[in-house]
């Protein structure tokens, strides 16, 4: 092997492994604790997400499910769902709730747990918590750790929303990782359910994550994004129609 070919695989593997380190460098975020998050000051964030996403083009459609993503404003991708369904209002926001409240540890599936990290009562008609969602994987993947705050209210009896995002510490003390797990960021977000007629309502979530570890915004935006997060929220869309749905049948 001369020596020229020898300087041109090596500049090839360098190559190589400059990519991939682009390919994979996590984004940064700053730790946020618990008092630092203005609430009022999310609800707003959450409902210009809602408007700014009315323009989105649609993506994915299935019946009364419509999601449509975009790149904008956060640096991986944001999802949004929209839920058309006939059912009772206080049906529907008991199922909006019940997505995203967990009073005691549950388990989901085989590869998802939820557990109650803080709760408040903030007045008779709002509440905030903190949830941690673990999702396990076999090696040798990663496991991914989620500790988010939700801060919900009921403004009137035809509104009730949920503003959440994700926290690092409370009161100073910082929240260790599941064991094993790399913790991932959900960003300022929002569910809002309306009652839109007598017996009808209309859900819309506005969501955007990012896997963090190994996973960079470039492969999260063209790969996990579009093949496993937008894919999991038009499932959770589908399902919550279909219950809705059932709860009238």
């Amino acid at each position: 092997m001369t020596l020229m070919t020898m300087a041109i695989l090596a500049g090839g593997l360098l190559l190589i492994v400059a990519v991939a380190r682009f390919l994979t460098k996590p984004n940064e975020y700053p730790e946020i604790d618990l008092a630092e998050i203005d609430r009022e000051e999310l609800f707003q964030v959450g409902e210009r997400l809602l408007r700014e996403s009315e323009s989105w083009s649609a993506e994915l459609t299935d019946r009364s499910v419509i999601l449509a993503s975009s790149l904008e404003p956060y640096i991986v991708r944001a999802v949004r769902y929209e839920v058309e369904v006939e059912a009772d209002f206080d049906a529907v926001v008991a199922y909006v709730r019940g997505l995203s409240y967990c009073p005691v540890q549950r388990r989901e599936t085989d590869d998802k747990i939820e557990e109650m990290l803080y709760e408040k009562s903030t007045g008779s008609t709002s509440h905030e918590w903190i949830r941690r969602s673990v999702h396990v994987s076999p090696p040798p993947g990663t496991n991914r750790d989620a500790v988010v705050v939700y801060f919900e209210e009921r403004p009137d009896a035809k509104t009730y929303r949920v503003a959440f995002r994700s926290v690092d510490s409370i009161d100073g003390k910082a929240i260790p990782p599941f064991e094993g797990a790399a913790r991932f960021i959900v960003n300022p977000a929002i569910y809002k359910a309306e009652e839109t007629a007598p017996g009808k309502a209309r859900i819309i979530k506005v969501e955007a994550v990012d896997p963090r570890g190994s996973v960079g915004a470039v492969l999260n935006n063209y790969f996990v994004s579009l093949f496993f997060f937008r894919r999991y929220m038009f499932d959770e869309a589908k399902a919550m129609r279909d219950a809705l749905l059932g709860e009238q049948a």
